[in-house]
């Protein structure tokens, strides 16, 4: 069972507060992941997931409540960490660039240590298919021998077009390749989300952002594919609120956070904790 070697610190601005936070990931000897809150520590199998398309929030029994944590749950899962113990000064994890990679670069940079333990390996059985919106949006879970992730997103009429990938889920990959993309957003969904209190502490440093034209004041992409690949990071942190991400081939099309937390809901519905 692999967790930390040591624990790690990282503060930043929470992207829809605004306010500023300060995280802790420390070394963990029985598997999962866990938020520390006041009264202790809870698992995020045992989350409530928030209904929102915008971002990932959850609620624990321990009564710690957490926002926009999609990015660093996706690290904790993509770096092939069994065990870790999270605790997050404030109500929102940092969004720091946009993307996975710092909190990949951190686990990294820390280092993974084998305890003993033995860690789940849940994998899906069956097919499982939840949709939304008649159909435009869906998520399928597929059994597989390893992990993998198709994405598909379609935004027609904008610079962003149709684009999709396949990528097999792995350290290396996840670090080198799917933790950089960074999260992005279009010109004429700034108003809805200032309307709704949202992206507080959104920049251009922090997100890439497009108007009918292409990308704005010259940012530019890191790779062909960033934004359907940042897609792929936020399916696998909603997966982590399975309590750890089973082994199988996910397929989602124009999905969102909503979807997947659909589709999580269902697994768990479905099969429990133990027998995904």
């Amino acid at each position: 069972m692999l967790t930390l070697k040591d624990e790690i610190k990282i503060s930043g601005v929470g992207l829809h507060s605004g306010e500023h936070s300060v995280l802790h990931l420390r070394p963990c000897g029985r598997a999962g992941i866990y938020f520390r809150g006041k009264s202790g520590l809870a698992s995020t199998a045992d989350a409530v997931i928030e209904e929102d398309s915008r971002l990932t929030g959850f609620s624990l029994p321990n009564g710690a409540a957490i926002r926009t944590a999609e990015h660093l749950l996706a690290a904790v899962a993509g770096m092939g960490l069994d065990a870790v113990e999270i605790e997050l000064e404030g109500a929102e994890v940092p969004i720091m660039d946009g993307s996975a990679f710092c909190f990949a670069e951190a686990i990294k940079e820390c280092g993974v240590t084998e305890v003993d333990g033995d860690a789940e390996r849940l994998a899906v059985s069956s097919p499982v298919a939840v949709r939304e919106k008649d159909g435009e949006r869906l998520a399928v879970a597929l059994p597989s021998e390893k992990l993998s992730v198709t994405y598909v997103i379609d935004y027609p009429g904008t610079p962003i077009g149709t684009q999709s990938v396949k990528y097999d889920i792995t350290p290396e990959m996840f670090y080198n390749i799917i933790s950089k993309a960074r999260t992005f957003g279009l010109t004429y969904e700034l108003g809805f989300l200032k309307e709704n209190g949202l992206a507080k502490g959104g920049s251009l440093e922090n997100a890439l952002l497009f108007d009918d034209k292409g990308l704005v004041e010259g940012q530019k992409l890191r790779f062909p594919l960033e934004c359907v690949t940042h897609k792929v990071i936020d399916l696998l942190g909603d997966l982590t609120l399975a309590g750890s991400v089973p082994v199988g081939h996910y397929i989602a099309v124009a999905a969102g956070h909503s979807t997947h937390g659909k589709l999580v809901r269902r697994l768990k519905a479905l099969y429990g904790h133990k027998n995904i």
